[in-house]
């Protein structure tokens, strides 16, 4: 069956060229702020675990706390902020590729894609047609 523009239903769909790039700008725009989020939380943990190294050295230096329990429970505390920063610096370099993937896939779409649709459009054509169908 038919649709009204004369193509068969199960070549019918919602996707087109347009709706397809502005969801990978939207994408691409996601990646961009989750790096920028997560390097922000890097910078911040950075910073969290440089003044917990102080504040040990200042507890054991100024104010002679320096027992065992208390220095572990430091350390532990300083081996998670110190995973913090690693995990949240990977999720920067991460979300900056897949921003990168994003951008460079809605490029080559609409280098692609973009000239097929324009000829199509000024064919007259709702569609275009299937590359078999033009050869012989």
């Amino acid at each position: 069956m038919a649709s009204p523009g004369g193509l068969a239903a199960r070549h019918a769909t919602d996707i087109n060229l347009d709706k397809a790039l502005q969801a990978l700008t939207a994408l691409t725009t996601a990646g961009l702020e989750s790096h920028d989020d997560a390097a922000e939380l890097a910078r911040r943990a950075r910073k969290l675990l440089s003044e917990l190294e102080l504040m040990a050295q200042d507890l054991a230096v100024a104010h002679n706390v320096k027992g065992p329990r208390t220095t572990a429970a430091l350390a532990v505390v300083m081996e998670s902020v110190a995973q913090l920063v690693a995990a949240t610096e990977r999720m920067a370099r991460t979300a900056l590729h897949a921003a990168e993937l994003a951008e460079a896939e809605e490029t080559a779409m609409a280098r692609d894609y973009r000239p097929v649709q324009d000829a199509t459009a000024d064919a007259g054509l709702a569609t275009p047609s299937a590359r078999i169908h033009n050869e012989n």
